[in-house]
């Protein structure tokens, strides 16, 4: 009677296979996005738009008071700062999601050039900005960073928002992509401040000890089925 190769080796076989074949990594290219931020809202669970992943609306913090740059380490985001640490950046009074929003104040002029740091990499991420019409927005720049702080895009931020005839000094702006690969956003105006830091969680990837338990599934099963030939 033939005998049948055992069931654990059969699987053991497929999930070899699966592995010895995977697709290859694919590399990102951060795309800039603008959409519409909140606009003097007292509930955003309707905007910014797009609502994705984690929000931070920075209104859990006392308004005028530093920023500390661990609050929100729990959430994800692992360091908040300004690039000229005399300047550090501030909770505000905002114009977007009541009642706060962050920024350098008076003290700097309302420039900043901030970064915020995530704890893991992700594939995208936001930030609501208000400006002024003097200095134009365009003025205004949004960076994305990988893990190694390499800036991998850059863009002029979003356009201020219009509705029914009316300019309002707001937007929402930035950076998809096709991978986890965005550490960090960075900010950078003459005169701003900032509200609504969202970004998605990062995809999940297999842990090499769990593909090479997988890819050693093959090799077991081709050699019982030569065993079974020459005997």
């Amino acid at each position: 009677m033939q005998k049948r190769c055992p069931a654990w080796i059969s699987m053991l076989g497929v999930l070899g296979f699966l592995w010895t074949a995977p697709p290859a990594p694919a590399t990102g290219a951060p795309v800039f996005f603008s959409g519409m931020p909140c606009i003097g809202s007292l509930d955003n669970t309707s905007c910014p738009v797009p609502r994705f992943g984690t929000i931070i609306n920075f209104d859990d913090l006392a308004t005028n008071s530093p920023l500390p740059p661990l609050q929100y380490a729990a959430q994800g985001v692992v360091s908040m700062t300004n690039a000229d640490p005399s300047f550090p950046l501030l909770v505000v009074p905002g114009s977007q999601s009541f009642l706060n929003a962050v920024g350098t104040g008076v003290h700097d002029g309302w420039a900043m050039n901030a970064i915020f740091l995530l704890a893991r990499p992700t594939d995208r991420i936001g930030i609501g900005i208000a400006d002024s019409s003097v200095p134009p927005p365009s003025s205004n720049f949004i960076d994305a960073y990988d893990v190694n702080m390499n800036v991998i895009a850059t863009n002029a931020q979003g356009p201020d928002f219009t509705f029914d005839g009316f300019t309002f000094h707001e937007n929402y702006s930035g950076f998809a992509d096709s991978v986890s690969e965005i550490a960090a956003l960075g900010v950078r105006c003459s005169f701003c401040q900032v509200d609504d830091l969202q970004f998605d969680p990062p995809v999940p990837v297999p842990e090499p000890s769990s593909l090479l338990l997988l890819g050693a599934g093959l090799p077991p099963a081709l050699l019982w089925r030569r065993g079974r030939r020459a005997s």
